[in-house]
């Protein structure tokens, strides 16, 4: 391929081992060392780009590896040999070498394998707080996650072709990931932690024929919009609430919903539109919520469901904050209903 890579305006063909070195620390995926080498001669390795032929390291030189080490939470191995140490913790002992060796420049290859949750975090902490000092950090991943967290920006690739380039917002879109993944993938911004989230489905997702209306509330339904969307109904729901987790599922699904505002009686407007979408529904399910005086309305649509299916895991006569009256409304849909539990909904839908 044709091209030139500048570093700082120097041509990198032009530049030897050692000049690179001092622009460019690279931390490889492959973190094995088979030699016992002490951990603390490992991270002074990365000084090596400002040793002369003859000098050796300085105290300098090991004052600067032990700030690293320190940094990376590895000083107390220093003494151990490096094949002594788990992965995880050779992997923070080989980022402390990086940091060590000063660059403005700092590329790394998958640089949380062999990391556990809480360490993996740490590395990109690490690799942000870098960034604010003013290094650039390039950095090789497969955990859209991670990258969405702690990444300005990205670039995704697929067998070496750039599909984009951009900001998280504008690089971990569907289209792009399905482009890039061969998935059918849904992108939305998690209200709990405010990053872009993925649900991750693949092209065998083939829609059903048979619509299903969903009636649920409170997370209840949750599941099981999920269940069913994975096995490719066509699906309905109503009436939610605004802002509740069940609203907020079928958003991200694409659902078709009837909608509500919180703490509202369901007025006759979404109360009509629930019925119609429950007519046109060969199934309705009914799922193991709570009643209030601000949802019973939904008991009273389900009157209309021609098949309806209810979940119940719990007592209804615990989830009845109507004095009685939801639960006499609920246990009339019962004679004309399949009651199951939710571990049951695949064997009658």
């Amino acid at each position: 391929a044709d091209g030139q890579i500048n570093i700082k305006d120097m041509n990198l063909t032009k530049l030897n081992q050692k000049k690179i070195a001092r622009e460019v620390a690279l931390m490889h995926q492959d973190t094995n060392i088979t030699f016992p080498f002490p951990s603390i001669d490992v991270v002074l390795a990365g000084r090596y780009p400002y040793l002369g032929f003859v000098k050796g390291e300085t105290i300098e030189d090991y004052k600067t590896a032990r700030k690293y080490m320190d940094y990376t939470g590895t000083l107390k191995f220093e003494n151990q040999p490096i094949t002594k140490v788990s992965g995880g913790e050779r992997q923070r002992i080989l980022f402390a070498k990086i940091l060590t060796q000063e660059t403005d420049i700092i590329l790394l290859d998958e640089p949380t394998a062999n990391l556990d949750i809480a360490y993996e975090e740490q590395i990109f902490t690490y690799c942000r707080e870098l960034c604010n000092i003013g290094k650039t950090v390039i950095a090789a991943v497969h955990d859209l996650k991670i990258a969405s967290k702690y990444c300005s920006r990205l670039i995704l690739l697929k067998d070496g072709e750039i599909i984009a380039d951009g900001t998280v917002e504008e690089v971990l879109t569907s289209e792009n990931l399905s482009r890039a993944y061969g998935v059918n993938a849904l992108v939305y911004r998690n209200r709990i932690t405010g990053l872009l989230d993925f649900y991750i489905q693949g092209f065998e997702h083939k829609k059903e024929k048979k619509r299903v209306h969903i009636i649920g509330g409170g997370g209840s339904a949750s599941g099981v919009m999920r269940q069913l969307f994975e096995r490719g109904f066509d699906i309905t729901a109503g009436v939610l609430t605004y802002g509740d987790s069940d609203f907020n599922c079928a958003e991200i699904f694409g659902i078709k919903s009837v909608v509500n505002n919180p703490f509202s009686e369901i007025s006759d407007q979404p109360f009509n539109e629930n019925i119609e979408l429950i007519k046109e529904a060969e199934i309705t399910i009914l799922c193991n919520m709570p009643f209030g005086i601000y949802n019973i309305r939904n008991l009273e649509a389900a009157r209309h469901a021609s098949n309806l299916v209810i979940i119940e895991d719990d007592n209804p006569e615990n989830r009845d904050f109507t004095g009685g009256k939801a639960l006499e409304i609920y246990n009339e849909l019962k004679k004309n209903a399949i009651v199951i539990t939710y571990a049951r909904l695949h064997e009658v839908v």
